[in-house]
């Protein structure tokens, strides 16, 4: 399973360069206005030495509310011809998709990717370090000037962005955007070098086709039915960390050297959910480095958590010898596992 995923991600990054194209906020329109639910659209990536790649882009059927976009890739000609990979990118609720749609890899939510035809979710560790490499382009858009491209009117932007994660990159290059293209781009040119100015690649991309899945258009055009309100439940902290229904996000309160945290619940699940938190001591099973978080709350309480929102930090105190001394970090459960993301120093706690 390591090997798999590690493998994937190789794969992934080595293609962000078209992943998550520009930030919307120094375009001057909302360039994904025609990529309504079931639009998609054709590209064919070559470069100089020869190596071709096609691209396809949908815009899936939106899940409860989130965007869903699926980028598919086939490698056509040069090193690892006929290799394919097909992610999905469950974006958040609040994001716009018309307004900064080009830079929808920045704010993905929930990645899937696809496994011998089954979907398979990247895990929380390796959906940041994805979200890390992808192009930052905040600030780093021109517009140069309105110019066709064949029979299509486009707007001509240059941009040079900066890419982090462990391989961080600067990408220079040009697009032409045309907002009445389903996914915006009609062409994008670009050159991708190392931080010390080293090449690393260099590219064109240009549109082929683009088109509209009517039976995703047809179910979004349908009239939702009437919304049946789920009844608020109700579940205790350490009965909701282990089924996956709540997250914590852990931070070490400031000159307590992790004797104090704060502690911030998350509910995973598309209702509301009450948390009762007991007073006392508290032991949770959660992934490495932590091992073992051990808290004592002084009251009990009880947190009335929206969907998919957080709640304010509570103050807990951290037990026992050795334990987070450092940093911030979020843990969860997703069908059984133990996740964690973040950075923290573990070590000795004071007396």
């Amino acid at each position: 399973m390591i090997a798999r995923r590690s493998s994937f991600f190789r794969f992934a990054c080595a293609f962000l360069f078209v992943l998550a194209p520009v930030w919307g906020g120094d375009l001057a329109k909302p360039y994904f206005a025609a990529t309504k639910q079931g639009a998609w659209a054709e590209y064919l990536l070559t470069m100089p030495d020869g190596s071709k790649s096609s691209y396809s882009y949908e815009r899936g059927a939106d899940d409860a509310g989130r965007a869903v976009i699926v980028m598919q890739c086939k490698i056509l000609a040069g090193p690892g011809k006929d290799a394919k990979t097909k992610l999905t990118y469950i974006l958040p609720r609040t994001f716009n998709l018309e307004r900064d749609g080009l830079n929808y890899g920045k704010f993905t939510e929930k990645m899937l990717m696809d496994s011998g035809g089954a979907e398979v979710p990247v895990d929380e560790k390796t959906l940041e370090i994805i979200r890390q490499c992808t192009k930052d382009f905040g600030g780093a858009v021109t517009f140069e000037a309105a110019e066709k491209i064949g029979s299509r009117a486009c707007d001509r932007y240059s941009y040079s962005a900066k890419s982090g994660g462990p391989n961080p990159t600067v990408e220079t290059g040009k697009l032409w955007l045309d907002p009445s293209v389903p996914f915006a781009i009609v062409r994008q040119s670009a050159k991708v070098v190392n931080p010390d100015g080293t090449p690393v690649s260099q590219f064109d991309m240009v549109l082929q086709e683009t088109g509209l899945n009517q039976l995703i258009a047809e179910a979004a055009a349908t009239p939702a039915p009437p919304e049946i309100k789920k009844a608020p439940s109700k579940v205790t902290l350490a009965d909701g960390f282990k089924t996956g229904r709540v997250g914590m996000d852990i931070a070490v309160v400031p000159g307590s050297s992790g004797r104090s945290l704060l502690l911030t619940l998350v509910n995973k699940t598309d209702a509301e959910l009450t948390v009762a938190v007991p007073a006392g001591e508290m032991d949770f099973e959660v992934d490495s480095p932590v091992h073992t978080l051990k808290i004592t709350t002084r009251k009990a309480a009880e947190v009335v958590l929206p969907a998919d929102e957080k709640s304010e930090p509570l103050t807990v105190a951290q037990r026992g010898a050795h334990g987070i001394a450092e940093g911030h970090c979020s843990l969860s459960v997703y069908e059984g596992t133990p996740l964690f993301s973040g950075s923290v120093t573990m070590g000795p706690l004071p007396k």
